[in-house]
């Protein structure tokens, strides 16, 4: 492993440095010819950087060949239960941000790409005619903070977003519940403030449905460094990500230690696409296999809930990891 992380540092500092020279914001990095594959799939989408994968190869293929090395020596998982439209989530909604799309409907059009039947829409307003067009999908839960949320599309605060969607789920039976993105990633530690804001939250999404549940997102890094029990009594789940790329290496010892941390929640285990924190880039389609393959038993196991993919718009910017995952679930 010191060889990895060797590795690793030097894929992290080269990231860091390419971003630097092109002026690349986190996210904005898609394969070549994405704004080709953008011009016959989707003219909503503004262009993002795609000389810096190629710039970034040795350092990534040097990175990616020892992970490989890794995962030729590690056991093979149980098969565990298939992953299905039940288990089965994507997450997605309009965004002018990391290569995200403009349609209204993009979360909808994209899920249909990996036959999944539940959505978690973030980013856009929640309102009846967003929530309408994702009234078909069986079950969704949509964005009631501000954090992550597109510019201009949260005007209220987010108690009154939470009671917003609390209302709309009375006539569209499809909401179960809410997610707050990057619940608690904006600071080192659960400030009182947070856990004010989650429990407020909670509340109002529970004023006119108590059948509601109130997801929020946490990453693998963030446990063991943060103290979560004082949000724990309003949240009914957490979706767990792996900002790290490399940290899948150790999935089935983070998921104990999510469900350590969160006793009695349920989870909902996110699948990146881009490797936001190691390369900026696509991640790893043996990784995403590897995940895949662990989700299968962890979901037999009963230790999680369902696979959330992010999201619709990597599909077209990273679509040699997406269509590993497609072909994966398709056999699986």
């Amino acid at each position: 492993m010191a060889e990895l992380k060797e590795l690793r540092e030097n894929l992290i500092k080269r990231s860091e440095e390419l971003r630097k020279a092109m002026n690349i914001t986190l996210g904005d990095t898609a394969a070549p010819g994405y704004m080709g594959r953008c011009a016959v799939e989707d003219i909503t989408r503004r262009p993002i950087n795609e000389e810096y994968f190629r710039q970034l190869a040795p350092e990534y293929n040097a990175f990616a060949e020892k992970v490989r090395e890794i995962l030729a020596e590690t056991p093979e998982f149980d098969r565990g239960i298939p992953i299905t439209e039940e288990n089965l989530w994507l997450w997605g909604g309009p965004t002018p941000q990391w290569g995200g799309s403009m349609q209204p409907d993009t979360l909808v059009r994209n899920a249909k790409y990996y036959n999944a039947s539940n959505g978690v829409y973030v980013y856009g307003r929640t309102s009846e005619e967003m929530i309408a067009l994702h009234s078909g999908m069986k079950k969704l839960l949509a964005m009631v903070t501000t954090t992550c949320r597109a510019p201009g599309q949260q005007p209220e605060t987010d108690a009154e977003c939470a009671e917003k969607l609390s209302l709309l789920s009375l006539k569209y039976p499809n909401i179960k519940g809410g997610m707050m993105d990057d619940m608690t990633s904006g600071s080192l530690s659960v400030t009182p403030e947070k856990i004010e804001q989650v429990a407020t939250v909670s509340k109002n999404l529970k004023k006119h449905n108590p059948a509601l549940e109130l997801f929020g997102v946490v990453y693998c890094h963030e446990l063991g460094k943060k103290d979560f029990t004082g949000i724990q009594p309003y949240l009914d789940g957490v979706n767990l990500w792996h900002w790290y790329q490399e940290e899948l290496l150790d999935l089935e010892k983070n998921v104990d230690l999510y469900r350590a941390n969160f006793p009695g929640k349920k989870i909902l285990m996110g699948l990146f696409l881009h490797d936001y924190g190691t390369a900026d880039a696509g991640a790893m389609p043996e990784l995403l296999i590897h995940q895949l393959k662990g989700a299968r038993k962890l979901l037999a196991e009963g230790k999680i809930n369902g696979l959330v993919i992010l999201g619709d718009r990597e599909i077209l910017k990273w679509p040699e990891q997406a269509a590993a995952v497609k072909g994966f679930l398709g056999a699986n």
